[in-house]
C-alpha cells in the first residue's frame, strides 16, 4: 500500500526526558506516553508565523507537501456535520516501518468551526481484522500540539518515514485494536490546523466519531456503537472539549466513557507553572497557535514582547512541538516578554482570549476519569481541581485521580506513561460492561499510578499487544 506525506513531523509534548524512561517501559508494558521521540523539523524554508511591518496579525502558511484530499468537495457546506466527504485507504505505522496490521483509512468529513459555520476535518479509523458483530469505538485525541497541517496526527500516522516515528499513542491504539475495539484518531484541529481555536476540537472530535460510525467497513453499530474518548495532556483538551458539547451538540452519540489526562483546563495557569522547566517551549508553542487564531491577540502581545521573540514564536509556527520544546529548554516567561506575565495576562484582549478557551462553563453527562499528577509542571493541579470540583457541582459522575509522586524533572511526561494501566482498566469497564457508572464522584490521591493494582491486570495483554504488533500479527484476532 502507498504511503504519503514526505514531510514529517516533531511528536508532541515534552517528549526530550521521557524518551529514555518509555523505552524500557515499552518492552513492559506495551504501551507508550502521550509522546515520541523528538524528529525533523517541518520545511524551515518559509516563516509562516511572523510580525508583520505594518500589523501585528501573524501570517501562518502551512509548509509541507500539498494533499488534495485535505480539500472539502464543492457544496460540502449544504451536508450534515459528519458527512463523509472522501474516504481512502492507508497505511498506519506504530513505529518506523512498524506497520499495524489492521483496516485502516482516512475520512474527509463535514464538521464546523468555531463561529458555527461549516468545516471540514479528517480522522484516521482503524478496525482489527478479528472478531464480527458490533464492536465499540474508542476515539484517540493526540497531542500534537501545533498549528502545521504535518504536525497533525493523519499525517504523523501514515508518512512511512523511517527516520521520524509516528506519535507515541499509535502504541495505546495498538492495544485497544487488540482488544477488538474499532478506533477513531481525529485531526482535533481540523484542515486548518485551529489549535487551542475555542469548541473545534470538540466538534471535530465528536463529528469525527459520526463518521467512523457511518463509515461501512468499520462494521460499527451506527450512533447505538459504545463510544469512549480518550487523550492526554493536548489529547485531554480535545477530549475535554468533546465532554463537554457532547450532550448539546452530538447527544445521539452512545459515550459511555472520556478520559481526562492532565487536561490543562487553565492556559494562564500553565504559562506560569511551565516557566523555566524542560518544557518551557510549549510558552512559545501556545502563544503561537493563539497568534495564528486571533489578530487581535497578536495585536495586543507585540508590544510586550522583547526582539527576539519574534524569531522564537515565528520559529514555533513553523515547527512541531518537540522542536519548540528541544529550541527552548527551559526558557522563562521573562525571557520572552518586557514586563512580568501577571500583567501581560491583565490586558483586557489576551485576559478574553485566554478565558474562551477555558473549559469547566458546561457539564459532561458521561462518566468522566480524570487523571493528573500533582506536581504536573503543564497541567497545574489546582486548575484540575478546580474543573473537577465544577463537574461534579453540576452533576457529573467524575472518578479523579491525583498522582503524589515527588516533583521530577517532568511529573506530566512521567504521568503520561505510569497512567496507561489504570487508564485501560477504566475504558475495559465503560466499553465492555453492561452496568452502566453509577453517578458519584471520587477523589483519590495515590503515592503513584505505576503502583496502583491495574497494571498486574493489564501489563500481560499490553505486553502481548505490543509483541503481535512488532511480530506484524494480525490484532483482534
Amino acid at each position: 500500500m502507498q504511503t504519503h506525506h514526505a514531510a514529517r513531523a516533531r511528536q508532541p509534548l515534552a517528549t526530550i526526558i521521557r524518551s529514555a524512561t518509555v523505552s524500557a517501559a515499552l518492552v513492559l508494558a506495551g504501551a507508550y506516553g502521550p509522546a515520541g521521540v523528538p524528529v525533523a523539523a517541518a520545511d524551515t524554508t518559509a516563516d509562516p508565523l511572523t510580525i508583520q511591518p505594518d500589523s501585528a496579525e501573524p501570517v501562518a502558511a502551512q509548509v509541507g507537501p500539498a494533499d488534495a484530499f485535505y480539500e472539502p468537495p464543492a457544496g460540502y457546506e449544504s451536508t450534515t456535520p459528519g458527512t463523509i466527504l472522501a474516504s481512502r485507504p492507508v497505511r498506519v505505522d506504530v513505529g518506523p516501518s512498524v506497520p499495524l496490521a489492521v483496516g485502516a483509512w482516512q475520512l474527509l468529513y463535514r464538521t464546523t468551526d468555531s463561529d458555527g459555520q461549516p468545516y471540514a476535518a479528517v480522522t484516521t479509523v482503524l478496525v482489527p481484522a478479528g472478531g464480527s458483530g458490533p464492536r465499540p469505538l474508542l476515539s484517540v485525541q493526540v497531542a500534537y500540539d501545533a498549528v502545521q497541517r504535518v504536525c497533525m496526527p493523519s499525517y504523523q500516522l501514515t508518512a512511512g518515514d523511517a527516520s521520524s516515528p509516528p506519535p507515541g499513542e499509535a502504541l495505546q491504539v495498538a492495544v485497544a485494536l487488540d482488544r477488538g475495539w474499532a478506533v477513531s484518531i481525529p485531526d482535533p484541529g481540523g484542515i486548518d490546523n485551529r489549535f487551542l481555536t475555542p469548541r473545534v476540537m470538540g466538534y471535530t472530535v465528536l463529528d469525527g466519531i459520526r463518521a467512523a460510525q457511518g463509515f461501512e467497513p468499520l462494521g460499527l453499530d451506527g450512533s447505538a456503537t459504545r463510544t469512549a474518548l480518550t487523550g492526554y495532556s493536548g489529547g485531554g483538551v480535545g477530549t475535554s472539549w468533546a465532554a463537554e458539547m457532547h450532550p448539546s451538540y452530538a447527544p445521539e452519540l452512545n459515550v459511555v466513557g472520556a478520559v481526562l489526562g492532565a487536561p490543562v483546563p487553565d492556559l494562564a495557569a500553565a504559562m506560569h507553572s511551565v516557566s523555566g522547566r524542560v518544557s518551557g517551549g510549549l510558552i512559545a508553542m501556545g502563544v503561537a497557535a493563539l497568534m495564528h487564531d486571533s489578530p487581535e491577540f497578536s495585536a495586543a502581545l507585540d508590544p510586550y514582547l522583547k526582539p527576539h521573540a519574534r524569531a522564537v514564536l515565528a520559529a514555533a509556527g513553523r515547527d512541531c512541538v518537540s522542536a519548540t520544546v528541544a529550541k527552548n529548554l527551559f526558557v522563562t516567561n521573562s525571557d520572552l516578554l518586557t514586563v512580568p506575565l501577571d500583567q501581560v495576562l491583565a490586558d483586557p484582549v489576551i485576559r478574553t482570549v485566554i478565558a474562551e478557551r477555558a473549559r469547566g462553563t458546561a457539564t459532561p453527562t458521561t462518566p468522566l476519569y480524570v487523571v493528573n499528577a500533582v506536581h504536573d509542571e503543564v497541567s497545574p493541579i489546582r486548575a484540575v481541581d478546580d474543573l473537577v470540583a465544577r463537574y461534579c457541582a453540576g452533576g457529573a459522575s467524575v472518578t479523579y485521580v491525583r498522582d503524589d509522586l515527588p516533583d521530577l524533572i517532568s511529573n506530566h511526561s512521567i504521568e503520561g506513561l505510569t497512567s496507561v494501566g489504570h487508564t485501560f482498566t477504566w475504558l475495559d469497564r465503560a466499553l465492555t460492561s453492561a452496568a452502566p457508572t453509577p453517578p458519584a464522584c471520587t477523589t483519590t490521591t495515590v503515592p503513584s499510578t505505576l503502583t496502583d493494582g491495574s497494571w498486574s491486570t493489564q501489563l500481560s495483554p499490553l505486553a502481548q499487544a505490543l509483541a503481535r504488533t512488532l511480530l506484524g500479527q494480525a490484532l483482534g484476532q
